[in-house]
């Protein structure tokens, strides 16, 4: 399982214009069009200067391929997580340690979610190289960018996964519980694992730092916020 620890400060944003940027990189699924992009929100993330809007395409289709209901509280966990720095490494307490043959700088958190490759569980191999090791290929020019783990592509991907997989974990151990309410259980889960109590106990203190970015976020971009 894939698990974030990232960063729990939730700061203001500025308004800019902006589009949904769409790269080679960025319809790695059957996606919704970012022509009619419904998290547009015009912002950009204070600490980094990156548009909010820059991964919307990444996250519209990793949310419709793992069948989540609510795209845009992925977009505030990457807010949440990285201030939308592609290129964000955190977590120098290993949160899954270091496994045979990696190194320490191998075994941290990276990317928009803050994926840790040590936690295993990518889907389909995501991000990591033939060699058994992630890729940390920074370097977009190259070919080994396509596998690399701070490809937006990739990493939005691998977190989106962890968090439907914490949903469905969640499901079969507290099953009776609302959509809305396994949503907050798998993304408090996907920050702690294993913080999930009950319907109603979960890690509230990492979903109230992402509820707050996604309520800016839906308010900015007349998205139909769901009531958590």
């Amino acid at each position: 399982m894939t698990r974030a620890v990232g960063a729990h400060l939730v700061a203001g944003v500025v308004a800019a214009a902006s589009l949904c940027a769409c790269s080679k990189h960025d319809s790695p699924a059957p996606a919704r069009s970012c022509d009619a992009d419904p998290l547009r929100t015009g912002l950009v993330a204070m600490q980094t200067g990156v548009s909010v809007d820059a991964f919307d395409c990444n996250v519209l289709a990793w949310a419709a391929a793992y069948g989540e209901p609510d795209p845009m509280i992925f977009k505030a966990i990457i807010y949440v997580e990285s201030r939308f720095d592609q290129f964000s490494v955190a977590c120098p307490n290993m949160p899954c340690g270091t496994p045979a043959g990696w190194s320490a700088a191998e075994s941290g958190c990276y990317g928009l979610m803050q994926i840790v490759p040590a936690c295993g569980g990518s889907p389909d191999g995501a991000g990591i190289g033939g060699d058994g090791h992630p890729n940390l290929t920074k370097d977009t020019s190259i070919s080994d960018w396509d596998g690399s783990v701070f490809n937006p592509e990739v990493n939005v991907k691998v977190g989106i996964a962890g968090i439907a997989g914490d949903r469905g974990q969640m499901k079969k151990q507290f099953p009776g519980c609302t959509v809305d309410q396994y949503t907050l259980m798998a993304i408090g889960s996907y920050n702690s694992y294993g913080s999930t109590k009950s319907c109603t106990v979960f890690n509230k203190a990492y979903d109230d730092e992402v509820l707050k970015a996604y309520a800016q976020y839906a308010k900015a971009a007349g998205y139909a916020a769901h009531p958590y």
